[in-house]
């Protein structure tokens, strides 16, 4: 009594998504209602949007070749209530993590996630203008904890929460394309 049965079909990287489209959070419509550039493929990312903001897509990858979507893109998940933004990381010139040899000081992404605390939602733009960008995010963008050679369990950097916006210049490699949730 009182279950509800939802029916599947396969998505675009043979993913299961819902028949019909759920609102799983207001916010997900909001963030596609708003974006400055359009898109489409509205009802996918509407639904990796959902996702995300459930919490069941760790973390959502939206790659495109298409710089003003992904900054727009960006933009209006990072604007939603509770969401914090961190946008324009060009991996060329950002360290992603730190080395083993890095003075504790030194700035990167993973840090800079991590200040937000575990399990907030924060909404990144990565700007790959190389393949040897591409490269560099591959772990971060990957659905396994974000480890470094002295992480503990504690300091690891769990996907839930996060939503990465991709511009790629170029060709997608496939380490890229193989950890996107969507590619517009």
């Amino acid at each position: 009594p009182g279950s509800k049965s939802i029916q599947l079909t396969i998505g675009e990287f043979d993913n299961l998504l819902p028949k019909e489209h759920q609102v799983f959070d207001e916010r997900a419509a909001l963030a596609v209602k708003s974006l400055a550039v359009p898109t489409t493929k509205s009802v996918d990312l509407s639904q990796v949007v959902a996702f995300f903001f459930a919490k069941t897509l760790a973390p959502a990858v939206v790659i495109s070749k298409n710089k003003e979507f992904i900054t727009s893109l960006v933009q209006a998940v990072g604007s939603q209530k509770g969401v914090h933004c961190i946008a324009g990381v060009d991996p060329d010139s950002y360290k992603m993590m730190k080395s083993l040899y890095d003075p504790n000081d030194t700035p990167n992404l993973r840090d800079d996630i991590l200040k937000f605390g575990r399990g907030a939602f924060v909404a990144v733009e990565l700007q790959c203008q190389s393949k040897d960008a591409q490269l560099c995010i591959r772990e971060l963008i990957e659905d396994s904890p974000s480890m470094t050679a002295f992480s503990t369990n504690k300091s690891a950097l769990y996907k839930s929460g996060l939503f990465f916006g991709v511009y790629v210049n170029g060709e997608i490699t496939p380490e890229v394309c193989s950890r996107g949730s969507l590619i517009v």
